[in-house]
C-alpha cells in the first residue's frame, strides 16, 4: 500500500477551505475497546477421576494371580474388586455398589 504525499504548496490555489481543512487534520481515533479481563485459576471440576491405589505384591504372588486371572478369562483388576468386596461384607461395610452410590447422590455415610 503506497503513501500519498502531502499537498503540495502550489495546489493550494485549486482546493477550497474545507479541502485543506480535511487534508490536514488527522481524523478521530476510535474508542479503545477494553478487553474482557483475563479468567484467573484453575477452571471448576466438572468429575472426580479414580485416584491410583498402589500396592506391593510378591513377584510369586503377582504370578499366581495373573494364571487365575488368566484361567478365569477375567482381569486382575476384577479379583482385585472381588477381594475387596470379600473384605467390606467380612466387617460389615456396604458393597462397593453401594458406596460408590451413595458418593453419587452426595450422601455423607
Amino acid at each position: 500500500m503506497s503513501r500519498r504525499p502531502p499537498p503540495s504548496i502550489f495546489d493550494a490555489d485549486s482546493m477550497s477551505v474545507e479541502d485543506l481543512k480535511a487534508k490536514t487534520t488527522a481524523p478521530e481515533p476510535e474508542p479503545a475497546v477494553e478487553p474482557e479481563p483475563r479468567k484467573v485459576g484453575r477452571p471448576a471440576r466438572t468429575t472426580t477421576k479414580a485416584k491410583p491405589t498402589p500396592f506391593y505384591l510378591h513377584p510369586a504372588v503377582k504370578e499366581v494371580l495373573r494364571d487365575i486371572a488368566y484361567h478365569t478369562r477375567c482381569k486382575e483388576h476384577d479379583l482385585f474388586v472381588e477381594g475387596l468386596e470379600h473384605v467390606l461384607r467380612k466387617h460389615s461395610y456396604p458393597t462397593i455398589a453401594e458406596i460408590v452410590a451413595r458418593a453419587e447422590s452426595g450422601e455423607k455415610s
